[in-house]
């Protein structure tokens, strides 16, 4: 009989992944659940954890954060698309990492007793992935692909890394806007209806994602949603240190921008090029890609990654 299969990593927010794994199983336990705990020991272990468990497993629950549910996403779905008889086992999330931004598009609780209800009598809700393609390359992203300063963020993050998700990014944030350079980017981009829309020029941030937010609440997208079939843009062009404290807090409060300077745009395709020759460096779900590419093609793939939400009563 196929079992829950549980990948957690104990590293982390900081070790709180190992914390709460005795409470966890204490609740599947209790549940009585059929269930196979395994620990990543490495970058890109969730990942090949992932692949292992189409076939094998009923569920997934991810223990992690996002890089966690990056990776076990992209291993499953890459392993169903090579053998789709098997399909896609559901996902469930216990959060405990830094950001945290995919899970705040999963209607469940956020303890270890709620993850054990998910995997236990979670429904299926088909969430929209991206995937990003280069030369020679191609990746899956659950939430958040991301050029301009944030990648300087993520760069400054471990500075911070003491303080709490949303704290810890507006940190690295102030801390990147000192030094950062503007990257000079192309975008073009169009959607299922036909309708297109292109910007060329030196950027703060251009950021697509599946749901409204990144780095542990910044709301870009307030309007976006994990099912609707779309990816949504955030570009923001050049802008000074009091440009970008004028925007913040319609950010913060997720009220969305209205002025010319930030664009937010749907699409169901994107591609990005770094117009001076140069390489450009990219994010997915909260780590910096090891890739050395001019441009990334970037489309939605609808409703492939089933993700466990908790019923309304729990029979």
């Amino acid at each position: 009989m196929r079992s829950l299969w549980v990948i957690a990593n104990p590293e982390s927010g900081a070790g709180r992944g190992a914390r709460v794994l005795p409470a966890l199983e204490a609740e599947l336990d209790r549940r009585r659940l059929r269930y196979a705990l395994h620990l990543t020991e490495a970058p890109g272990h969730a990942r090949e954890l992932g692949a292992q468990a189409v076939g094998h497993a009923s569920r997934v629950l991810a223990v992690g954060g996002d890089g966690t549910v990056h990776e076990v996403a992209n291993g499953m779905l890459r392993r169903s698309l090579r053998r789709p008889e098997r399909g896609v086992p559901p996902l469930a999330v216990l959060p405990v990492g830094t950001g945290n931004d995919f899970f705040r598009m999963v209607s469940a609780p956020s303890d270890p007793a709620g993850a054990a209800r998910a995997a236990a009598d979670g429904t299926p809700r088909c969430f929209d992935v991206g995937e990003v393609r280069w030369e020679g390359g191609a990746r899956l992203f659950v939430n958040l692909v991301g050029v301009g300063i944030d990648v300087e963020v993520l760069r400054r993050r471990a500075r911070f890394a003491r303080l709490p998700g949303l704290i810890q990014y507006l940190a690295a944030l102030a801390s990147a806007l000192a030094a950062y350079r503007p990257v000079p980017l192309a975008v073009a981009l169009s959607s299922d209806s036909g309708g297109t829309w292109s910007r060329e020029g030196a950027v703060l941030l251009s950021a697509v994602t599946v749901g409204p937010s990144v780095g542990g609440g910044m709301i870009l997208s307030p309007e976006a949603m994990p099912d609707d079939g779309h990816l949504d843009l955030f570009h923001a062009r050049r802008l000074g240190v009091l440009q970008v404290l004028r925007h913040l807090p319609g950010i913060l409060r997720g009220t969305g921008i209205r002025e010319g300077d930030i664009r937010q745009v749907q699409a169901t395709e994107i591609r990005m090029e770094r117009t001076d020759g140069r390489d450009l460096a990219f994010e997915l779900d909260g780590e910096l890609a090891d890739v050395e590419t001019r441009a990334i093609e970037i489309r939605v793939l609808p409703g492939v990654l089933p993700v466990l939400e908790v019923p309304e009563t729990d029979g």
